[in-house]
């Protein structure tokens, strides 16, 4: 059958070279099968990249898309005080604690994970080493041996359902391990918060789970169905073994529900021996198991897990192949079509098949016909180039994205930052929903009514301004759980911005600590720095809604805050001459000082840290919150968002020529960028999170990710071309450990493609793109309409420079950019390569 032959052959490629450019296809000649897409670039795709180091990917063989990614997780012994624990995905571990069907790709926290299946045989039931020879993870499909039980586990997803086949050895007693608590807890954890489980069938199991770690009451149910009856049956609630076939509160409430509830149930179904496999369908919704039930009963696979294989890559393939690469190499291919890949795995459909899903105000909702509610949206990260990127190659989707975030605020009372399962999780700095949100409004403004601008433009004014009056009976985030914690999710930055020009560092000290803080609140107004710039960037983002939606008004309160940005530059040549630079953005009091510089005694001329210290050097005070020295780094909580003043410096990228002026002019802006890059990358008190250092440039975290780019608007353009291809060829690889940084669902992805195809939009937002290094000779993509070239001419390795460039046949604009608009149906990006740097005069 053609189903079975596509498996067969894409199966056994699994096990060759990735980046093959054989067609493994064996399509039949019938008219059903002919617009079927070629599979030949699914072997370009390897779902392992990353999941060494600190990628923090999975193998999960999802769809595009697919609310449901199943994906194995490891048993870590090393971890939790060396009893060991479940952790997330990572290749060079080889022990395994289940099979969960809900993940997240590459952000490196532990949440989701829910519902973990794994086979057994005997009393082994425990923690158990994978066969990493026998691991196959490919487009569409996952497998792996099982040492101790001599067990096969293969897994594939449709959009709703995951399905794991169990291959036992003969004579052995076929049985499957379903821990419902499953928690997390390596670094980050998820805690169970109440578990649901109950027996429905001699071939069918049921349940649900709400945990918190990100999200605060992440709700998920499942309905899972066998291929055989099983015939014993066995429950443990809270480690105790039970002969309930029902535990737990199946309408648990989330908030302020005060029934006993358990937060501990492990099932053990035995299928007895017998020689065929077995075949688990799980399907999961967010709504309830009656929903779940839906999604699966949707499915008409039946437990053909083959036929499901040959779907899933045939999905793949149709996505895939909106790109067509000539040149490069095959290493190249596989990095681009993985980074592709990467970036349809969410967000991703969060409803089932009938149109229920639950809303940011954890009520059941029924999405109308033309609305499609989504999940999984890391904002702070894909706002940068993810969400962008979709603008251009997927239209439609882009536009139902900014419809999704616009009824969030609707069913929630404000705009999410970092979405989770319908949930809030206040993750991350501002409101970053607004950059999306404008940016595909900016580009397709006639996809949109006056009124969606104007709930646009409301759901970014209440985002922005969020305070107590409007939400003081706000669910969920008053809870019995965690207390009031409605200011996590969107917090008091805003307002000080607004009034008094910016966000002041000491706003989150209490007045007898030496600050200002008016009342609880404010303690949460941290990282002054990075969320007064990032802010100035959003309130710019919502200027540009406001003039959309024709109010002028708001367009110009917003365009006023837009430049909160500048009084924390510190403009001071002779104090900062020795890093090379004019000045660095640096956390500035309430009354208008600077926070206290590091000890000037404890620094040399060139500002590196004198070890060992000087006699009478006092540096009692250098791990103080107060202390400003450029090279400190700081994660959360400080006055940074992970990283320092060299990254965060930069962030203004809605007005260049502001910042310019800020800095000193177009010779200052050009001497910083260079100090930037030429900065020492050894004498900073780094954290995980800055990794892939050119100077002080981090290319393995997204604050930094526009700055290549800005040399553009200076008088040595050619270094743009210089730093993205050093960043593209040092820190992305086909490897297990390719990704520099996490790769934040997507984001890291997309920042490789748009470096690829030679062009990036330093400010979304606005609808222009500046042009970086093509890498490949041609690419064709599909956009709306048709299909749109870019071309390289004189392309090698080693002509990484600009010759000429024009778009549809003219000259790029100022600064090498184009507009939005230019990428049109067969239209061309056409560059000319050298290897000649141009000659400074």
């Amino acid at each position: 059958m053609f189903k079975l032959s596509i498996v067969a052959a894409a199966i056994a490629l699994s096990v060759g070279l990735v980046g093959c450019n054989n067609d493994n296809s064996t399509q039949s000649s019938t008219d059903k099968n002919d617009n079927l897409p070629t599979l030949a670039v699914l072997n370009y795709v390897d779902p392992l990249i990353g999941t060494n180091g600190l990628g923090n990917v999975n193998p999960s063989p999802v769809t595009p898309e697919g609310m449901i990614q199943p994906s194995p997780d490891n048993w870590n012994p090393t971890n939790w005080e060396g009893k060991g624990s479940p952790s997330d995905y990572h290749y060079y571990l080889n022990q395994l604690s289940g099979f969960s069907t809900t993940h997240i790709s590459g952000a490196g926290k532990g949440d989701l994970n829910d519902f973990a299946f794994l086979p057994y045989t005997g009393f082994h039931s425990t923690a158990v080493t994978m066969d990493k020879q026998t691991e196959i993870s490919k487009v569409g499909y996952y497998a792996v041996d099982l040492i101790e039980t001599k067990v096969k586990a293969e897994l594939t997803a449709t959009d709703r359902v995951a399905f794991q086949r169990y291959s036992f050895p003969a004579g052995a007693d076929r049985k499957v391990k379903i821990d419902l608590q499953h928690e997390l807890l390596e670094q980050y954890g998820n805690h169970s918060r109440s578990i649901y489980y109950k027996k429905v069938a001699d071939n069918a199991i049921a349940g649900a789970r709400t945990s918190n770690e990100w999200g605060q009451w992440q709700t998920v149910y499942f309905y899972a169905e066998f291929s055989e009856p099983f015939s014993g049956h066995m429950a443990y609630v809270e480690g105790k073994q039970t002969a309930a076939t029902e535990v737990g509160l199946a309408d648990y409430q989330g908030y302020g529900d005060k029934r006993d509830r358990v937060r501990d149930v492990v099932t053990h179904l035995n299928f007895g021996d017998g020689d065929q496999p077995i075949t688990v369908k799980i399907a999961i919704s967010g709504t309830s198991i009656d929903g779940a039930m839906a999604n699966l009963q949707a499915d008409n696979n039946g437990y053909d897990f083959d036929e499901v294989v040959a779907d899933n890559q045939q999905q793949w393939a149709k996505v895939l192949n909106k790109f067509t690469i000539k040149g490069g190499t095959e290493a190249d291919k596989t990095m681009f079509y993985t980074s592709l890949y990467r970036t349809y795995v969410a967000p991703f459909v969060y409803q089932d098949v009938d149109g229920k899903y639950r809303g940011m105000d954890g009520k059941v909702h029924q999405a109308d016909a033309d609305f499609t509610n989504y999940s999984v949206y890391s904002m702070w990260d894909t706002f940068r180039a993810a969400h962008p990127l979709k603008t251009i190659i997927d239209k439609e989707r882009a536009i139902e994205y900014a419809h999704d975030l616009m009824n969030k605020f609707k069913t929630g009372g404000v705009l999410p930052k970092w979405e989770l399962h319908s949930d809030y999780t206040g993750e991350m700095v501002g409101y970053p929903a607004v950059s999306v949100i404008a940016d595909v409004m900016v580009k397709y403004p006639d996809a949109f009514t006056q009124q969606d601008f104007e709930l646009a433009l409301k759901a970014a004014d209440v985002s922005a301004n969020f305070d107590l009056v409007i939400t003081q009976d706000w669910v969920p985030y008053k809870d019995a759980w965690n207390g009031d914690k409605r200011f996590t999710v969107m917090t008091r930055h805003g307002e000080y911005a607004e009034q008094h020009g910016y966000v002041p560092a000491d706003a989150k000290k209490k007045p007898q600590d030496g600050g200002v803080a008016q009342d609880k609140y404010d303690e949460l107004v941290n990282e002054s720095v990075s969320y007064g710039l990032e802010n100035a960037y959003y309130d710019w983002c919502i200027a540009q809604i406001a003039k959309l939606a024709g109010d002028d008004a708001q367009y110009q309160r917003y365009m006023a805050r837009s430049q909160a940005y500048k009084p924390y530059f510190d403009h001071n040549v002779s104090e900062y001459g020795k890093y090379g630079a004019t000045g660095f953005m640096r956390p500035k009091n309430h009354d208008g000082s600077w926070v206290n510089n590091y000890p000037s005694c404890a620094i040399d001329g060139q500002g590196d840290p004198i070890t060992p210290l000087p006699e009478g050097c006092d540096i009692n005070d250098a791990t103080s919150f107060d202390i400003f020295w450029p090279y400190r780094a700081e994660h959360r909580g400080q006055d940074f968002t992970e990283g320092n003043t060299w990254q965060w410096t930069w962030f203004a990228p809605h007005d260049i020529a502001g910042l310019k002026q800020t800095m000193g002019g177009d010779a200052g802006f050009l001497q910083n960028l260079d100090a930037l890059f030429t900065a020492s990358d050894k004498a900073d008190t780094s954290q995980g999170d800055m990794t892939g250092y050119i100077g002080q440039f981090i290319m393995g975290n997204e604050p930094d990710h526009h700055v290549p780019y800005l040399y553009n608007w200076t008088a040595e353009p050619w270094k743009t071309q210089e730093y993205v291809d050093q960043a593209m060829k040092e820190f992305f690889h086909p490897t297990k450990a390719g990704l520099i940084g996490n790769e934040d669902v997507g984001q890291m992805s997309a920042w490789y493609i748009m470096g690829a195809l030679g062009f990036y939009q330093v400010t979304p937002g606005a609808p222009i793109y500046t042009i970086g290094r093509p890498l490949f000779d041609e690419v064709k993509f599909d956009i709306d309409g048709g299909q749109f070239t870019i071309t390289a001419e004189n392309n090698s390795p080693d002509n990484i420079y600009i010759a000429s460039v024009t778009i549809n046949g003219k000259p790029l604009g100022n600064n090498y950019t184009f507009a939005h608009s230019d990428i049109m149906a067969g239209g061309e990006l056409h560059f000319v390569m050298t290897n000649k740097k141009p000659v400074i005069k």
